[in-house]
């Protein structure tokens, strides 16, 4: 067996897994390691958040180099479960050619759920988060609405020119919307904790909290690459909202005002159902996935409010990401079941801070100081609090993966 084919191999499945590598490159990093100790060869990894530099070491006469880009991306989580199987696989015995095989057709592969589906998701995903933001039935239907246009806009936008651009046209779009078409409520509360639920599938609060933790994980390169990157992506939502506010002449919008939640706390619970199965739906995730992301995804959040209520917020993050990345790391093990980013995904959304740093921002720009700084510590505390519990909770439980496998 030559080199040449298994090295090909490893380097399809590697670009496969940077195209969904948003949550970090840990997995893309052990994923290919696996597949090229399978094949009996040894490749060296130069890994950034948009490229990898792949070199086979089992052949120092020839030495073959490839170099493999992809925007970093969330989109197809189907794929991601279908490479699990596939490295799975690939360590039973499978052979480079069918291996070849199965990745170019899962590389040729569509989306999983057609886009009026995916919209759906979106609305579900938006509605589902609008109780933990405001607690009010006007939110939950406002945000319907601004969820179905962000659905419109994610799907319409997705590998064309302009979805660089996409958190600024959609932050500038529905905060448009809010102020003409629901202006009782956004002079209620504000615009950005009205547009904030629908906004939510862009914001890069996961990205920045997987930043820190590439940081804390050694991976330098990837985390400071990604940090830069999820600050332009929260800069582009905040030049939309504000652009939107002045155009529609709403300065006064921008500041902040608490609204008393009028839901009761089951129902703010039960809307993350809605919330998971839209999560499934809008990232092409499989449908066997939803029954391992509810417990994940309520557990989550229950947990992150006890603890909070007797210990502050750090305390209640803390508790709740290292639970959450010890029980995704432990459901993950066998083979069968969903990969540990599937599993953490829908938790990670639920301690995500961007909506923080998002509301921080607008606010000090429409001239509230107090409530814009005050946002912003809790930001930036909370960004690292995400990162390190969960990376606590995965390396709690590596040595007990390590023997199960």
């Amino acid at each position: 067996m030559s080199s040449s084919e298994p090295f090909g191999v490893t380097v399809r499945i590697a670009s496969l897994l940077l195209a969904s590598s948003a949550e970090g490159v840990g997995m893309l990093e052990l994923y290919v390691t696996r597949v090229a100790r399978a094949f009996g060869i040894e490749v060296g990894l130069l890994i950034l958040p948009e490229q990898i530099l792949l070199a086979d070491r089992s052949s120092p006469a020839s030495a073959p180099v490839a170099v493999v880009r992809a925007a970093p991306g969330l989109s197809r989580l189907d794929q991601v479960a279908a490479l699990k199987v596939l490295v799975a696989d690939i360590e039973a015995g499978l052979a480079p050619a069918e291996a070849g095989r199965r990745v170019d057709e899962l590389a040729a592969s569509g989306p999983r759920w057609p886009a009026w589906l995916r919209v759906v998701g979106v609305m579900l995903f938006a509605v589902g988060f609008a109780p933990s933001v405001v607690a009010t039935a006007s939110e939950v239907a406002a945000t319907a609405l601004l969820g179905a246009v962000m659905g419109v806009l994610l799907v319409s936008f997705e590998r064309r020119r302009f979805e660089p651009v996409l958190p600024f046209v959609a932050a500038f779009t529905l905060t448009v919307l809010a102020a003409t078409l629901l202006d009782g409520m956004t002079a209620t509360s504000g615009v950005v904790l009205v547009v904030v639920p629908a906004l939510f599938v862009v914001v890069p609060g996961d990205y920045l909290s997987a930043s820190v933790a590439e940081l804390v994980a050694g991976h330098l390169s990837a985390g400071a690459v990604r940090l830069v990157y999820a600050a332009l992506l929260l800069g582009m939502l905040v030049v939309g909202i504000v652009g939107a506010t002045q155009l529609t002449d709403r300065d006064e919008a921008l500041t902040e005002t608490p609204v008393e939640a009028t839901l009761p706390f089951l129902v703010v619970v039960l809307a993350w159902i809605p919330f998971t199965v839209g999560l499934v739906l809008a990232f092409n995730g499989q449908p066997r996935m939803v029954p391992w992301l509810l417990p994940t995804v309520i557990g989550t959040y229950l947990l992150q409010q006890g603890a909070t209520r007797l210990g502050g917020d750090v305390f209640g993050t803390l508790l709740a990401g290292i639970a959450l990345g010890a029980v995704a790391n432990v459901l993950s093990a066998p083979n069968h079941r969903p990969p540990r980013l599937l599993l953490v995904v829908g938790g990670f959304f639920v301690l995500t801070v961007g909506g923080l740093g998002l509301r921080g921002f607008t606010a000090l720009i429409g001239g509230d100081v107090i409530s814009g700084f005050d946002s912003l510590r809790d930001f930036l505390l909370q960004v690292p609090t995400v990162a390190i519990s969960i990376a606590i909770g995965v390396l709690a439980t590596t040595r007990r993966i390590t023997r199960t496998r």
